[in-house]
């Protein structure tokens, strides 16, 4: 029996030939593969003809499996990408590989599926490294979505997609020359390839976790790669990571592709498997990522407290504008504090400077990027994922999850919310403390976080505008009825006696 090749040129048409002839000439070139070396470009398009544009010779699994492997490896022998890194073939290609898992029918076909599917996506990915129109074509074409789609049919077997989407993302990332057609920018092709990308983590957390969730739940927040899978991943991580480092900020804004990075390296564990781990913290520059994603976070902190935070509307502003860039950004790294003791004395000191916490000034007053954080957590909107929670989520996990500590730092006034919203209790020794130590000078008062010597209220009330003192008022009143609501304490709210016995003057608007 003779080669496939030779086959088809023999009989002009290979609907002559059986299908266990078409197998077996096919398996022959792959048994001989190198001596087609000079006939790559010609025997390339015999496949795509036969195999990819139309199904003439696709009469088995196993026939279209051997034949998208040879194609795989001729695609690498061209320096252009030749015939494959053509708009039909990179159509053709993923057409396939997206309607060979739905056609199968046993376990048998299923497994040529896989490699069919593999092996299509690889020739896609080959092009795409070779072809620079290749790849504005894939973006512009939508064809990033088929891939996604592909893995919908897919299950669990996706690694060859994310190898795909990675490589792709690196190019992109990685080459300020790559050519488009001139209607997109490579960070908008880049951004949507990440957003792909993101896609294809949901649909694989999907299949995984498929034991633990019914079909009509969705996927959980806090949902992760376990460690034995992570790796299979690791490249989309390194993608993501890599896309932080270098993607600026857009007016004190993520960048588009930022954002689509952040949602999938929130995907990941930072602390095993250790392959995983090194990713993160990389051996000989561990800071990099880390120093990244709060340098993002700080810009972002400044910028918004600095901006608005004379600003009544302040919380409406966070939640409106920033809150889909800050949280995240935040859980990464509450994660990577608590899971990493180094990264938490890092950061740690990056917060609070050494000698920096000077408890004679109030901590929403201090200079520096924890007073800002202070304000933050100050706001009331206090739902689990708001911005307010999670930033005392952060500065909880730098401080140890010491809550006695937390509550020194910060001050109770400005953690009380924060607390209401996690359940936390207030330990009995602070209580003790408030009682015994307020004629120590250098005893802290847990109520401001500021030493007892400094605390002047007549005077403080006396430099406050009636406008100051009855936003102070509504934002004590608030404070005390969600107390006694949860049950933390339970006692007369002040604010609603004092207005209650007329010491309140109610202002005039025009005031």
């Amino acid at each position: 029996m003779s080669d496939y090749f030779s086959s088809v040129t023999a009989v002009n048409d290979s609907a002559n030939l059986s299908c266990r002839g078409i197998e077996d000439g096919l398996a022959d070139v792959v048994a001989n593969i190198g001596s087609y070396a000079c006939q790559v470009e010609r025997c390339v398009g015999i496949l795509l003809q036969r195999f990819v544009y139309t199904d003439s010779d696709r009469c088995s699994p196993k026939a279209t499996s051997l034949a998208l492997g040879i194609l795989k490896v001729f695609g690498r022998q061209m320096s252009d990408g030749g015939e494959i890194a053509t708009q039909r073939a990179i159509s053709g290609l993923l057409q396939l590989a997206n309607t060979s898992y739905l056609s199968s029918e046993n376990d048998s076909s299923m497994s040529y599926a896989s490699d069919i599917c593999s092996d299509a996506l690889t020739c896609v990915a080959n092009a795409m490294l070779l072809k620079p129109e290749c790849r504005a074509y894939a973006a512009e074409h939508q064809c990033i979505d088929t891939i996604v789609d592909t893995l919908g049919a897919a299950g669990n077997d996706s690694t060859v997609l994310q190898d795909v989407l990675g490589q792709t993302a690196n190019t992109f990332l990685n080459h300020d020359d790559v050519s488009t057609s001139g209607k997109f920018s490579s960070q908008q092709v880049l951004t949507e390839i990440l957003k792909a990308a993101m896609g294809l983590c949901g649909y694989a957390l999907k299949w995984i976790h498929a034991d633990k969730i019914s079909s009509e739940k969705k996927l959980v927040l806090d949902d992760s790669f376990p460690p034995d899978k992570a790796v299979d991943f690791i490249l989309l991580l390194k993608v993501a990571l890599d896309t932080l480092d270098k993607a600026p900020l857009e007016d004190h804004h993520l960048a588009s592709s930022t954002k689509q990075a952040v949602a999938i390296v929130m995907n990941f564990s930072t602390i095993e498997p250790q392959a995983i781990r090194d990713v993160w913290l990389p051996k000989g520059h561990m800071w990099k990522h880390v120093d990244t994603i709060f340098g993002l976070f700080k810009d972002i902190v400044y910028h918004v407290v600095d901006t608005f935070s004379d600003d009544n509307n302040l919380p409406s502003v966070i939640a409106d504008t920033y809150q889909a860039e800050l949280t995240p950004l935040m859980l990464v790294l509450v994660r990577l504090v608590s899971e990493h003791p180094d990264v938490r004395e890092h950061l740690f000191y990056k917060v609070y400077p050494k000698d920096a916490i000077d408890f004679a000034v109030l901590p929403e007053n201090r200079p520096g990027m924890a007073a800002k954080l202070v304000r933050l957590m100050r706001s009331p909107d206090s739902g689990p994922f708001s911005v307010s929670t999670i930033t005392g989520d952060l500065l909880l996990a730098l401080l140890g999850n010491d809550i006695r500590q937390f509550i020194l730092t910060v001050g109770y006034g400005n953690a009380a919310g924060y607390m209401v919203a996690r359940h936390i209790e207030i330990p009995a020794d602070i209580i003790e403390q408030v009682r015994e130590s307020s004629s120590e000078s250098g005893a802290v008062n847990p109520v401001t976080g500021r030493y007892w010597s400094q605390e002047d209220t007549n005077q403080e009330l006396a430099n406050m505008t009636d406008e100051e003192k009855e936003r102070e008022a509504e934002r004590l009143f608030v404070l005390f009825e969600r107390l006694n609501k949860t049950g933390i304490i339970k006692t007369a709210n002040p604010v609603r006696a004092a207005a209650e016995s007329g010491r309140f003057e109610e202002l005039d608007d025009c005031d």
